[in-house]
């Protein structure tokens, strides 16, 4: 579906999706720019079309609708909805925090699976509930061989280093085994209209984009970086389907290159702090450094760390929209677009919420966060949603997701 969009009261187009979106990543598209496709009834700003809003109606002047306009019902974004209040949540998650301390987190198992099946629930798509089927004897099972795991190796420790390291290394080598397992065991217990998701990365590819490839990143001064965050998307969206259908990633290294290049300008500060320290301190042959030069590391440090912090958010909304527009389902494609300080108002004011609360208000937190990303991604039909058909799914052991949890990899729903 090519795209129009007019810049200064000038038109262009028109224009490839795939053209749109780059332009979209490199900022001559922004939030305020009015664009046109097939099936709109008139020009909106770009932030409307991303929120899903009703198209305008009123006529605008300045723009005339290029010839062959027709609204195409079937190419109409669907988006997400997420309908749960964050008081039925709470109730979930206090049972879970208090049951998981009494068994001496046994009940981990099942607190997992009442959250999972709690944010399914409640999040929808074209009517349509998600659904999570996992079984919470199989999570415990693969909690106590994890956990067993873990102990081995903390007691390979304490009787010597000689002893530990091939018990390290014994870990390192399973890292992306437990990593390719934890997605296909979220994927094959995620479930839409009873059809179930599935995934079909093998440890190859795991430890490649996990494992070897990020090895790179700080050989290469970080150079590698948006190359190896392109391979490790692709890995994950191009092994995930829905029923036969599978998923597809787009996205190229130099729109990421770009990105992480803005991204960079936010950690100048910090890395001149850094720097300058380490200079200073070479020059004056290891002693305490003191003079107007380094009065001034402070003050980098000070400014450094909010703007690495802004940094950091921006990156993340930025990639956010990137991957999931770049993303494709058979002949469907999402769109996604999310402002770097809308991300950064939500953050902070969850981070200030849930630390004058102590804690309590974590749930009010994590409604807010599924809701606010579930609303910026939509998807845009390029068929009839009837035509996925389900295919046979084989059980899957819980072991490798429950140690993702244990190593920080556990995806979550929408991953």
């Amino acid at each position: 579906m090519n795209w129009h969009y007019a810049i200064n009261g000038q038109q262009f187009g028109p224009v490839t999706a795939g053209e749109f979106n780059r332009k979209v990543g490199e900022g001559i598209i922004t939030a305020d720019t009015l664009v046109w496709r097939e099936g709109m009834a008139n020009w909106q700003p770009w932030r409307e079309v991303v929120a899903g809003a009703s198209v305008v109606r009123q006529a605008q002047p300045a723009l005339e609708m290029p010839a062959g306009a027709a609204p195409a019902a079937e190419d109409r974004p669907i988006g997400f909805r997420f309908t749960g209040a964050w008081e039925g949540y709470f109730r979930v998650w206090i049972i879970n925090v208090l049951l998981t301390v009494v068994t001496l987190g046994i009940y981990a198992a099942w607190a997992k699976v009442r959250k999972r099946r709690w944010f399914y629930a409640h999040t929808s798509f074209a009517g349509h509930a998600f659904e999570y089927l996992a079984d919470p004897k199989k999570i415990l099972i693969g909690n106590l061989i994890v956990g067993a795991l873990f102990l081995v190796y903390a007691g390979s420790g304490a009787i010597g280093p000689l002893v530990q390291l091939p018990v390290a290394l014994g870990v390192a080598v399973a890292v992306p085994w437990f990593i390719a397992r934890s997605f296909l065991f979220n994927a094959r217990n995620s479930a839409w209209r009873g059809l179930r998701f599935g995934f079909h990365g093998r440890y190859w590819g795991a430890l490649r984009v996990y494992v070897l490839l990020p090895m790179l990143v700080p050989l290469t001064l970080g150079l590698m970086l948006p190359y190896v965050t392109k391979e490790r998307r692709k890995w994950m969206t191009d092994d995930h389907r829905f029923g036969t259908t599978s998923f597809a990633y787009h996205g190229a290294t130099g729109d990421l290159v770009r990105i992480y290049l803005r991204g960079a300008l936010f950690f100048l500060p910090l890395i001149g702090a850094y720097v300058s320290f380490f200079v200073m301190m070479a020059v004056s042959g290891g002693k305490e450094a003191i003079g107007p030069g380094m009065a001034l590391v402070p003050l980098l440090f000070l400014a450094g760390f909010p703007l690495a912090y802004v940094g950091a958010i921006y990156l993340r909304a930025r990639l956010f929209g990137y991957h999931w527009t770049h993303t494709t389902i058979g002949p469907h494609s999402f769109r996604a677009y999310m402002r770097a300080r809308d991300l950064l108002g939500l953050q902070l004011l969850n981070s200030l919420v849930v630390t004058l609360t102590f804690g309590l208000m974590w749930p009010w937190a994590a409604v807010r966060t599924a809701q606010f990303q579930l609303e910026r991604i939509e998807v845009l039909p390029g068929g009839n949603l009837d035509t996925f058909v389900a295919e046979a799914q084989p059980p899957v052991s819980a072991i490798g997701e429950v140690a993702g949890d244990f190593l920080d990899f556990d995806l979550g729903f929408g991953a």
